[in-house]
């Protein structure tokens, strides 16, 4: 048969054509190596997972809809908005849990590119052993890493550009991350990876260079809100989840695991994300932070829409091992032909896949197993029992036995890799292995790079760009493959280098690393001088990114290395800071022992009375918090105050008054408190211990002795500049001004409180908290409350933000006591976010606050919904007899106080006289101040109101509540005048006192003021001859106050006690009560031109039926 030409491949013989000519790469399947010396590498198959297609099936089903019972979707036409997924998988070293992962996000791709243009994000991250070593949160700074690269790049297609610019352009809006927001600084102090994502964010012509003023410490609160808003822009803007792996959680840092832990909650609310969490599961003990970590997410999403799912991986089976061990030598069709083999495999690694491939490369080396070059296929001749010594039962000594048959230059790269925890480009990993007679170049070291992936020792990461271990076991081998010398020697060459390294935020990380080498050193192996410094400075930066446990780790590090090497106070200076740095680090963490052994360290060896200033004003701040015994606190405070020259008389009488405040008239030359604005900035603990002492000085009712305090202090800043408590303590001046009717002078501190915090701008627990303090004790004398709002709600969000829950709940309340009191609308939407800071309240432990937010939305329940006893509290939100039995007799008071303002506000409003006795029964045992204006506001306003409405027993009681309410109208308080009015026309009824109280309320907008004075003065109206008319008009704009007010439940009572208020209908008209006291139009427009516009409402019996009416409430 002549030969085909288009087959040449094909040759003819004597029986014809007898097969397809290949050569010997054909049989060969090791020809792909480099040399015929590399060709008795096992491989092993690469694309293909083993016996996990249950795990892979629940991973993919909790990814597309959730409950791992349901069907995955065939399309995806419906943007996801779900809330989060968290998976937590577990099982051991080498079980494949990262191999599970990494094939579930290519089947989810895969799917995704079949039904949908656009891509599914993922990003992961994997702590090592040494994470302790590495700067806070390495993992996580991975994945952002990773985030940055995907979202910032410019190769995207036309879908992925419109996703990346949606992204951005929520960074750039977003309240928190915009730029020079408090949020795009706290992450780029924190993960300074974030920088160029948060730049792209920016617009092109943008100055991306960080504020002035913008710096300080961060709290651990605020990158938690921050990273949270990061990922919440994020993941919304996916159609689906956002995948999000953290993967060896069993050796995370502290500060990753609070993070975690707070974004996995329920409290973070965290939408349309798939959290994958991998630990050990022989690694994670009953005790150990991991596990608290999931029993709280598990405890916390019950009853949520929050989905959490346990996925334990366990070792492969024994069928499953010997199709792998049949498809890695190539005898995938004859199974059989392997089972021997994978008998003795099973047994020593128990089908753990890591331990597998070890164990056959183990045996390839040792010759058990070998390439037969003249059959072209794998070979063992050995017996089992051979087969089996020739396997050693330790993996890790498997490993170590594979590197030690590597090259030197290699060798030398793995054991330096295995003591840095962050995977490294190849310029610094060259620097590093520059060490003695080792001397390579960048191209050297990435060919070994390669070389080691192809040992399968290292593998590349394409999302990282850099090679990192296969396994954290080799990770392990590597570092028990130097001798305890050459360690020392190595880990003293590193921490070199390191230092060496680190130039910027970027390069933070190498310091971390550097001090962590360095203090697992012995000490005579180390300059333990320098090592403090190092630590004392490595310390600044972990404070610096809101890291406070592992600033004080660092700190005990270093002081521990001056006390190991027997040279404690050698060098004065260096102990003394160290130790003052320690004291104030544990006793912010309320490690008040370990403070007040530092305390009394300093104490006893410290040279000067200033340098023991610190510890000096510590140890009556650590006595003050242990104790919270106050009256021995001002003592103790004024001690150390005249211990420093300030001389502050304990019991100060009325002439050392008026010698301190003749002295600071002088002091200011006359001018007002304004010029205190100039005084410049000086930073002084002294400030802190002032501030300190005059709170405990009017929380003792000391007033005396705080304005002593608090004008002391003054002379002090003009003398020398102020600190940045200045601004709180100064405020108690106001308060102090304000307790004793001198309004004005109270406004004005106020005001200058708040000009002065502007300097302090910076440090946000301490600007929001006295703009809180300002705001509510001093600026609402005279400022209306509807003014203040917007600023009480952002020093709440600030609050929050840093994790100051105390004073963010303070916050919160004062804010609500401002909408309630400027007569903001009542409806679902507050009661809403009264329910959500109520429950921040409770999961915080902040109780108190918590069951005043409860009290204020069973309040608005009741004005909003029938109820047949609406003023009582005995609802499903708030049973007050219940809750009052279960709390202590001080706090029982203090509750009891704002439930019956609450309730006479009720009482009065739905006039149940019976109500409003018993209220003023208990209030009026009350002092008739507080420090809080706005609830003295409400609680003053309705006891007046109801005790002139009953005309109460004791006639003190309302004219008390009026002379407030007169004094404070005459200072020129807007909040205070249609109260005082109304009161008025409460006391003496008259048509003349009651339209004056009526449009005093209109022009305040309190609505609800409005409702309630127009219909006592219809009621009123009713007593009087040939007023019908005008009564029923008064009567049926009152209804359309209460209901544009919210008060759903009272207009609804209203139209089944008033049937004329079905026919009741909205006009517009000028005011309401011009000349004469018309209510008819004509009249309206007949009254002076100065009326102010407003939508008025009259009764006519030809408008809307009864039914409309009803419907509608």
């Amino acid at each position: 048969m002549p030969p085909n030409d288009s087959d040449d491949h094909y040759v003819a013989g004597a029986h014809g054509t007898v097969a397809e000519q290949r050569d010997e790469a054909y049989y060969d399947d090791r020809s792909d190596a480099d040399d015929d010396m590399e060709k008795g590498r096992i491989k092993f198959p690469q694309n293909k997972l083993y016996g996990r297609d249950k795990e892979l099936e629940i991973l993919r089903n909790i990814f597309y809809q959730g409950p791992s019972s349901e069907k995955i979707p065939q399309d995806d036409n419906v943007e996801e908005t779900q809330a989060s997924r968290i998976v937590f998988l577990s099982g051991y070293s080498g079980v494949g849990k990262s191999a599970l992962v990494k094939e579930f996000v290519k089947h989810v791709q895969a799917q995704q590119r079949n039904t949908s243009s656009e891509t599914v994000l993922h990003f992961s991250g994997k702590y090592s052993e040494q994470s302790s070593a590495a700067a806070p949160f390495s993992a996580i700074s991975d994945l952002f890493a990773q985030m940055t690269h995907e979202l910032s790049r410019k190769t995207f297609d036309t879908e992925g550009s419109k996703l990346e610019s949606k992204i951005l352009n929520e960074i750039r809006n977003s309240e928190v991350l915009a730029a020079n927001a408090e949020g795009d600084r706290v992450l780029r102090g924190t993960f300074p990876v974030l920088a160029a994502l948060l730049d792209a964010s920016r617009p092109e012509n943008a100055n991306n260079k960080i504020e002035e003023g913008g710096g300080g410490a961060l709290s651990m609160n605020a990158v938690k809100e921050s990273v949270l808003e990061l990922l919440s822009i994020i993941s919304v803007s996916l159609k689906r989840p956002l995948i999000l792996f953290l993967d060896d959680l069993q050796w995370a840092d502290a500060p990753s695991l609070d993070l975690l832990s707070f974004l996995l909650s329920t409290d973070a609310q965290m939408k349309n994300v798939m959290f994958i969490c991998a630990y050990r599961s022989n690694e994670v003990g009953k005790g150990h932070p991991f596990a608290s970590l999931m029993e709280k997410v598990k405890e916390s999403s019950k009853g949520d829409d929050q989905l959490v799912e346990m996925v334990d991986l366990f070792s492969l089976s024994q069928e499953v091992i010997t199709q792998f061990i049949a498809d890695s030598i190539c005898r995938g069709g004859e199974v059989e032909e392997v089972t021997e083999l994978a008998e003795v495999v099973y047994q020593k690694t128990m089908g753990n896949i890591f331990c597998v491939m070890q164990a056959m490369e183990e045996l390839v080396r040792k010759n058990a197993l070998y390439y037969d070059m003249m059959c072209f296929e794998w070979r063992w001749t050995v017996s089992k029992v051979e087969l089996s010594t020739t396997i050693s039962d330790d993996v890790v000594e498997t490993v170590k036995g594979k590197i030690k048959e590597l090259s030197e230059e290699m060798q030398h790269m793995l054991i330096v890799m295995a003591y840095i925890p962050n995977t490294l480009e190849v310029p610094v990993l060259t620097k590093l292995m520059r060490c003695n007679s080792v001397l390579l170049d960048e191209s050297r070291v990435a060919k070994l790079l390669k070389e080691a992936s192809e040992e399968a020792m290292l593998m590349y990461s394409a999302e990282r760009g850099n090679y990192m271990f296969a396994h954290d076991r080799i990770r392990e081998a590597s570092r028990g493959s130097i001798t305890n010398k050459d360690k020392d020697d190595l880990l003293l060459h590193l921490s070199c280098v390191l230092q060496q390294l680190a130039k910027g935020p970027e390069t933070e990380w190498c310091l971390f690393v550097a001090v962590d080498l360095l203090n697992s050193l012995p000490s005579e192996k180390t300059n333990c001088t320098d090592l403090a410094q190092l630590n004392m400075r490595v310390s600044v930066i972990a404070r610096h990114r809101g890291i406070i446990e592992k600033q004080n780790d660092l700190l005990h590090e270093g002081l521990q290395c001056l006390q190991s090497s027997g040279k404690m106070w050698q060098d004065y200076n260096l102990t003394l800071s160290l130790l003052n740095n320690v004291i104030q680090c544990d006793r912010d963490l309320g490690y008040f022992e370990k403070a007040t052994a530092a305390i009394d360290e300093v104490l006893a060896n410290a040279r000067t009375l200033e340098d023991k200033f610190v510890a000096n004003v510590n140890q009556f701040m650590v006595k003050r918090d242990t104790t919270r015994d106050y009256g021995t606190a001002i003592e103790d405070g004024i001690k150390i105050l005249n211990m420093y020259g300030y001389n502050i008389p304990l019991n100060p009488t009325k002439a050392d008054e008026v010698k301190q405040d003749m002295k600071v008239k002088m002091a200011m030359k006359n001018r007002p408190y304004y010029c205190l604005v100039d005084c410049p900035i000086k930073d002084d603990p002294i400030f802190s211990l002032f501030s300190h002492v005059s709170e405990c000085a009017l929380f003792q009712s000391h007033e005396r002795l705080a304005t002593i305090l608090v004008k002391r202090l003054i002379r002090r800043v003009l003398d020398h500049g102020m600190g940045k408590e200045f601004p709180g303590t100064f405020s108690i001046l106001g308060a102090l001004a304000q307790k004793k009717g001198k309004v004005q002078t109270a406004t004005e501190i106020g005001n200058v409180t708040l000009l002065l915090l502007e300097k302090f701008k910076s440090d946000k627990i301490i600007y929001a908290r006295t703009k809180m303090i300002a705001i509510a004790g001093l600026l609402f004398q005279l400022q209306s409350f509807r003014s203040q709002t917007d600023a009480l709600l952002q020093c709440h969000k600030d609050l929050k933000f840093i994790g100051s829950i105390e004073n963010a709940m303070g916050a919160a309340l004062i804010y609500f006591g401002t909408y309630v009191g400027a007569g903001y609308p009542l409806g679902p939407l507050l009661e809403s976010k009264l329910q959500i800071v109520e429950e921040y309240g409770f999961r915080y432990g902040q109780h108190g606050f918590a069951v005043l937010f409860k009290m204020l939305r069973q309040w608005a329940i009741n004005l909003r919904q029938r109820s047949d006893t609406p003023t009582e509290f005995n609802g499903d939100v708030y049973k007050e007899e219940e809750t009052l039995n279960g709390m202590s007799d001080q706090l029982r008071n203090m509750t009891l106080r704002d439930s019956c303002t609450y309730r006479i506000q009720l009482a009065f409003i739905f006039g149940d006289k019976d109500c409003m006795t018993s209220m003023l029964d208990i209030l009026s045992t009350y002092p008739y101040t507080f420090h809080d204006v706005i609830r003295l506001h409400l609680r003053l306003c309705f006891m007046g109101l109801s005790a002139f409405a009953v005309k109460y027993k004791n006639k003190e009681v309302g004219e008390k509540c009026l002379d407030y309410f007169q004094k404070m109208t005459k200072a020129g308080s807007l909040n205070a005048k249609p109260v005082y009015l109304f009161m008025l026309a409460m006391k003496k009824p008259s048509k003349s006192a009651f339209e004056a109280a009526i449009d005093a309320a209109t022009e305040a907008s309190t609505i609800h003021l409005e409702a309630m004075a127009k219909e006592q003065y219809s009621l009123f109206l009713q007593q009087q001859q040939n007023e019908d008319k005008l009564a029923n008009d008064c009567l049926a704009s009152s209804y359309f106050c209460y209901y544009d007010w919210g008060a759903h439940s009272k207009a609804l009572k209203m139209t089944q006690d008033y049937p004329l208020l079905a026919k009741a209908s909205r006009i517009k008209s000028k005011s309401l009560f011009g000349a004469g006291s018309n209510i008819t139009e004509t009249s309206s427009q007949k009254s002076s031109s100065t009326s102010t516009k407003r939508v008025s409402y009259v009764y006519n019996s030809t408008f809307r039926s009864k039914k409309a009416i009803l419907e509608k409430s």
